[in-house]
């Protein structure tokens, strides 16, 4: 089968696991979000891809064609995933961006940006979110990271070596 079809099927899985997704947070939002992402994402998806690679159509398995369209699912799914905290934890700039959308033609004042963002709610809320997905863990008045948290870091560090990005910057 053409990469075109390939394509089309990595994009209809994806589309399937963003509807799961949007009626399950409908439902009611799960504590550890981004593992569900993950599950609803990438697990699920791969185990339909093993179900279907095992005992399925050999056209679809054939040549490739399943592995090219969950490469294609993945990457879709890795991009999503990547986005979401910033957007479900309304990323800063955005809000700036809204906010002076709002306020057109005059635009806002360095000071109405500023009281935009409590210094304390947008720390205390994104500790909150690291601590209910087990990122990192608060005991004994100290930050720690868990293992989850240590495994998401080397990825993001390994991510960053790749683009030869500087470590530790935004």
């Amino acid at each position: 089968m053409p990469i075109p079809c390939a394509i089309a099927w990595g994009t209809a899985g994806f589309l399937a696991a963003f509807l799961l997704h949007v009626l399950v947070w409908r439902r009611a939002k799960p504590p550890r979000e981004m593992m569900w992402l993950v599950i609803i994402f990438i697990l699920l998806p791969g185990a339909v891809y093993l179900l279907i690679w095992l005992v399925g159509d050999p056209a679809f398995t054939r040549g490739g064609f399943s592995l090219l369209s969950f490469i294609w699912l993945a990457a879709l799914s890795s991009a999503y995933i990547m986005t979401y905290p910033p957007i479900q934890a309304g990323c800063p700039s955005l809000k700036i961006v809204l906010k002076i959308h709002q306020n057109r033609p005059g635009g806002l004042s360095l000071k109405e940006i500023n009281d935009l963002f409590p210094r304390q709610a947008m720390f205390s809320d994104r500790f909150d979110d690291l601590v209910e997905d087990g990122l990192v863990s608060w005991e004994y008045d100290t930050w720690g990271i868990t293992g989850t948290g240590r495994l998401v870091a080397r990825f993001f560090l390994a991510y960053r070596r790749l683009l030869k990005l500087p470590l530790g910057e935004g």
